[in-house]
């Protein structure tokens, strides 16, 4: 990926802070509705919730003050008359007091209609649905008439979503002349279709993180994962010295946790298993690369006993305990919002000193010509049907504002750190990981393979896709190229099915 520079220059990876939310799309993505609000009475991890609210600042007056500060004419159309609530239909409703939100409201005021009179003095009407039966939903809506405004990007509904008329093109709500996206734009570039765009991509933060305690890893002997980071030399092959060492020191250890790290193992060889070049779909299931994650990664990780074994001795759950006990030395299983959800409750039980827990990239392919990481990106669709045009042209210009004004992210950092105990160790290295001006030491890429509908869809009883990593990773009952064999049709033909569609839109 080439350098990216202004929009996402100085993104949090604490995003919730700018817009949405610091929900965990990847956990529940795959099939955990994540945020843990607590822990249970021997230490684990409380039941996840069902849904998710964005964390309020309207209490902090530095964040507030900074956002009465943006100077209005950064906006594409400060004149712009909003008179609808944006309908907004998603598994959370969208709050009200983040900058983004507070910047809507200073330059539009508020929508003066809209479809629920209980809403009045907000924004948005929100209609909630299930995460199960979202896109259901979703369909029931547009083909009753009744289309919602906005809905969330899933990168698991991408590009099927839009096959199935759930999504129209962002190209006349957006202007992505302005300077302000042209670090998104090259991003955005791999999700056009036909030509045309159809996520607006304001904020990118961490998608999965490496936790780890420092005591364990002292008490273990093994090198600091961090300051071999920052040496260059953090890459499968330190990084597997190092789980078998752990392994080797002491009875019942293993080396990571976490919902699906197989992806981003896979993604950092830079070779999606299924990309995208804005023009068409790639089946890349026979690349060296890909293969080579599989047999050298996934398969030993697998074979060796290395990752915990969830699938045996919890359950088919994380178990945040183990990592927390000393058990495992890398939890994994998401963004900064685990460490504000779940460790730093351990870290404060256990009355740990604050340089305990630390952090870290997943470790780089050594024959990748970059460090490639997993990235979760924050944007919303604009549903096929939907006639709000000047309300949904409004929200998402507040979005990137709000979201690359260097004093808000200013403030909201030291909220953030004030709020959830992150230590300026943590959080600073990854707001730096999550600049992506040409700084960064992190190349962002995306697998479309969640995006391929039936063959990908993680509901199903099987899917064809998750398999060739899930079940090598987790079972090894087959080999990569025998579940390639047995799937690759399937997959090809509903590669074959977008392609079709998009060189006929």
């Amino acid at each position: 990926m080439k350098k990216m520079k202004a929009l996402l220059a100085g993104v949090l990876a604490a995003a919730s802070i700018l817009s949405l939310t610091a929900c965990d799309e990847g956990t529940v993505n795959n099939g955990s509705t994540g945020n843990n609000s607590g822990l249970t009475s021997d230490g684990g991890a409380s039941a996840p919730q069902t849904s998710q609210t964005t964390t309020t600042f309207s209490e902090d007056e530095d964040v507030n003050n900074a956002v009465e500060q943006i100077d209005v004419t950064k906006l594409d159309n400060p004149d712009l008359e909003v008179t609808e609530r944006i309908e907004w239909m998603a598994w959370w409703d969208i709050d009200e007091t983040t900058p983004a939100a507070i910047l809507f409201k200073n330059t539009y005021g508020i929508p003066t209609t809209g479809k629920y009179a209980e809403r009045d003095g907000r924004i948005f009407d929100y209609t909630n649905v299930g995460y199960q039966e979202r896109y259901d939903k979703l369909a029931t809506a547009i083909s009753s008439g009744d289309s919602p405004d906005l809905f969330p990007f899933e990168i698991l509904d991408f590009p099927y979503g839009v096959l199935k008329g759930r999504y129209q093109a962002i190209d006349t709500v957006v202007n992505l002349d302005n300077g302000k996206w042209e670090g998104a734009k090259e991003m955005m570039e791999q999700f056009k279709l036909g030509g045309k765009y159809y996520c607006a991509f304001y904020e990118i933060s961490m998608n999965n993180i490496m936790y780890y305690r420092k005591s364990v890893i002292e008490e273990a002997g093994l090198d600091d994962p961090r300051t071999l980071f920052n040496n260059g030399e953090w890459t499968w092959d330190t990084f597997l010295e190092m789980a078998r060492s752990f392994q080797d020191s002491g009875e019942g250890r293993y080396v990571i946790d976490g919902y699906n790290p197989e992806n981003d193992f896979m993604i950092s060889t830079g070779v999606p298993m299924v990309g995208s070049d804005g023009t068409q779909v790639i089946n890349n299931l026979h690349d060296p690369a890909v293969e080579r994650a599989e047999e050298n990664m996934l398969t030993v990780l697998q074979k060796e006993n290395l990752r915990y074994p969830r699938h045996e001795l919890n359950g088919w759950n994380v178990n945040p305990k183990a990592w927390a006990d000393g058990s495992v030395l890398f939890y994994a299983d998401g963004g900064t919002w685990v460490f504000e959800s779940t460790l730093s409750l351990y870290a404060k039980k256990y009355a740990w000193e604050d340089d305990e827990i630390n952090v870290v990239p997943f470790p780089r392919d050594p024959q990748a010509d970059a460090h490639y990481v997993t990235a979760k990106q924050d944007s919303l669709m604009w549903v096929k049907g939907s006639t709000n045009e000047p309300g949904v042209a409004a929200w998402l210009d507040c979005c990137v504002t709000a979201s690359q004004d260097p004093s808000v992210r200013e403030a909201a950092l030291a909220q953030q750190k004030e709020k959830y105990n992150w230590t300026n160790n943590n959080l600073e290295d990854i707001f730096a990981w999550t600049t992506l001006d040409g700084s960064s030491p992190l190349t962002p890429k995306f697998d479309f393979k969640g995006g391929l509908g039936e063959v990908s869809d993680a509901s199903a009883t099987e899917n064809p896709v998750q398999s060739l990593t899930n079940l090598v990773y987790l079972t090894g009952d087959q080999s990569y190229t025998q579940l390639r064999a047995e799937h690759e049709p399937a997959i090809q033909a509903a590669i074959d099915e977008i392609n079709e569609y998009i060189a006929n839109m």
